[in-house]
């Protein structure tokens, strides 16, 4: 459907009384308020429901933003490998092992992220809509997914700083699939890229450096 007709056809939902989802935004919001239990990663999900994936993303791609000693993210990276070759190996809905399912994430730990990310990504909702989005959508979100694997295998990497830009990278893919929108998909490709070869660059000419010394 082209974005015109994906438009024509929000506008004819609402004013046949058709409900619009509530924004990934909005939804960890919710969990991140301090007199609610623990949410777990299942009960996520649950709430997020087909946009699963991407409401992932942005969770886990935004916790790089808050300050965590360098071994964190590594942790951070494994659950976001898990979730993103998902999505490359082309599964429609988000499978998670009862053994995930049962984490839990602290509230005070969804509020730090909506804290760093929050009037970002409310702004980005609003802008984002189905546009210049390319079919044949199975294909594009297998090569999305692989792309966010090795964003993941970044993440995971535990240097100092070398979490942050792939992780914003994975966290724009997600609002980019969630809304089906082309130019936010560009936006985070070009993030992650040239940050990844930025960090590259850094962290190679401080070997040379160090390898000049022997």
């Amino acid at each position: 459907m082209s974005p015109a007709g994906f438009s024509n056809l929000r506008r004819s939902l609402r004013r046949q009384g058709g409900k619009r989802q509530k924004r990934i935004s909005a939804i960890l919001r919710g969990f991140s308020h301090r007199d609610r239990t623990e949410p777990t990663i299942g009960e996520l999900s649950q709430a997020f429901d087909t946009r699963a994936f991407g409401a992932f993303f942005i969770l886990f791609g935004g916790l790089n933003l808050v300050p965590l000693p360098p071994p964190a993210s590594f942790f951070l990276g494994l659950p976001l490998m898990f979730f993103t070759i998902q999505l490359a190996i082309g599964r429609h809905r988000l499978w998670l092992p009862d053994l995930v399912r049962r984490m839990r994430l602290s509230p005070q730990r969804i509020a730090q992220v909506m804290q760093k990310i929050g009037p970002m990504l409310r702004r980005i909702e609003r802008l984002a809509r189905h546009r210049y989005w390319i079919e044949p959508e199975r294909l594009l979100l297998s090569v999305v997914g692989w792309y966010c694997f090795v964003m993941s295998i970044v993440v995971a990497i535990p240097f100092p700083f070398s979490n942050l830009i792939p992780g914003i990278s994975i966290a724009l893919v997600g609002v980019a699939i969630s809304a089906r929108d082309g130019l936010w998909l560009i936006a985070a490709l070009i993030v992650g890229i040239i940050g990844v070869a930025v960090l590259g660059g850094v962290y190679g000419a401080a070997l040379f450096a160090v390898l000049q010394l022997f």
